[in-house]
């Protein structure tokens, strides 16, 4: 899952990335043998069923915007049709899981549902499709994160301390059931565990919020933890000298940054993958493979304000400079492409960059015009979408 935090520090970007943000999402897990069929209505629910829920044949990729008024609307890159939601608070800063939107003010927070997700289950994949709607709110304002796994929603408020566990069945169906508060400044959903980091340690727990039995009891060390993400080979934890690393069983691992490195403090990628990117400060990024434990510097001719792995063969990383320019770097062979400006960057606000396995989408709040770019061909402008709301918050959702 990658996040934004508008009219923050450049670094903190609208993931996916995810974002970033974030696992793929479920409310059901799949059955390997033969339907059952239901005792009330003796019909047998179809393999992958999910109530309230269609399932399609390919992703529902979905555009998701929120304006500076709280206008919020919903655009269906399929069908090129737009929805019109419920208003919500004016945001001041967002993040998304690849399904949710979570916007927030000073007070509290609002968790808007795209209504459309993948779920990535190894040797088959389901593509499924809802109403969108606005969930309902949290009474805790401030910079937020969100993650999700398959039975778990996590929003932590970094500058507070504190953290919630939802679950994400309920949050599915429209409702907000909160199941465990944790103080954390980042709190992963991995599995039927939770991975936080608590002051300078990072710590399994499991759903309750409660000391994992996988756990030693003195957790890891990380000092100045800031940055989470969830991906295929385990959930990371930014740290000042380097990332900590815990996988599925609950094994926690340190991967060190190289002296007097800049770290990065927010890591995004297309949602699930194993490396993921972080900016280096104004030297270009940082690649983080997750699987192998190990850091690469990509530096880059100008300085970025927001960069995603896509991790594909080709090892594309697509970023936005100082400039609004899209650049797409090949890590494999080191080539670069780059558009014209598209956007007007400030130097407090983050780029609204989402991307999926194709398309990368950079949003102009200023226009509400979303330019698609095709980072496999050369950052090439394949079309542009015009939002019914200039988005002041932003999320592909559909991943």
């Amino acid at each position: 899952m990658t996040h934004s935090t508008i009219r923050r520090a450049p670094a903190r970007i609208l993931s996916t990335i995810g974002l970033a943000t974030g696992l793929a999402l479920t409310v059901t897990a799949c059955s390997t043998g033969t339907p059952s069929a239901d005792d009330a209505t003796a019909s047998a629910r179809p393999h992958g069923y999910v109530e309230g829920a269609s399932e399609a044949q390919e992703p529902q990729v979905r555009l998701l915007a929120v304006s500076a008024t709280g206008e919020t609307a919903l655009h269906d890159l399929l069908t090129e049709e737009s929805t019109e939601l419920d208003g919500v608070d004016a945001p001041e800063h967002s993040a998304t899981d690849g399904r949710f939107l979570v916007t927030s003010d000073g007070d509290r927070t609002t968790i808007v549902d795209g209504g459309s997700w993948t779920v990535d289950h190894g040797d088959h994949t389901h593509y499924y499709a809802a109403d969108p709607r606005v969930v309902g709110t949290i009474d805790r304002g401030g910079p937020v994160e969100v993650h999700s796994s398959e039975t778990m929603t996590t929003l932590t408020w970094p500058d507070r301390g504190e953290a919630v566990v939802l679950d994400r069945e309920a949050l599915g169906q429209g409702e907000v059931d909160e199941t465990a508060r944790v103080d954390a400044t980042v709190l992963l959903p991995v599995g039927e565990q939770l991975v936080a980091a608590q002051g300078d340690t990072v710590r399994v727990l499991d759903a309750d919020g409660d000391p994992a039995d996988t756990a030693s009891a003195d957790g890891q060390t990380c000092t100045d933890p800031a940055g989470g993400i969830v991906t295929r080979a385990g959930a990371v934890v930014g740290c000042t000298d380097g990332a900590v690393v815990v996988d599925d069983a609950g094994a926690t691992s340190f991967v060190e940054l190289p002296d007097d490195a800049e770290r990065p403090t927010a890591f995004a990628a297309r949602s699930g993958r194993p490396t993921v990117a972080g900016l280096a400060g104004d030297t270009g990024f940082w690649l983080l493979d997750v699987r192998e434990g190990s850091w690469r510097h990509v530096p880059t001719e100008r300085p970025l304000r927001a960069v995603v792995a896509v991790d594909d063969e080709d090892e594309h990383v697509v970023g936005v400079d100082a400039d609004g320019r899209v650049v797409v770097v090949t890590a494999s062979d080191g080539t670069v492409a780059t558009t014209e400006p598209l956007v007007e960057v400030d130097g407090d606000t983050a780029p609204l960059l989402q991307l999926d396995a194709q398309r990368a989408y950079l949003a102009d709040p200023a226009s509400g015009t979303v330019h698609e770019i095709d980072f496999a061909d050369d950052a090439r402008v394949a079309r542009t979408v015009d939002l019914p709301v200039a988005p002041l918050a932003f999320a592909e959702v559909g991943l």
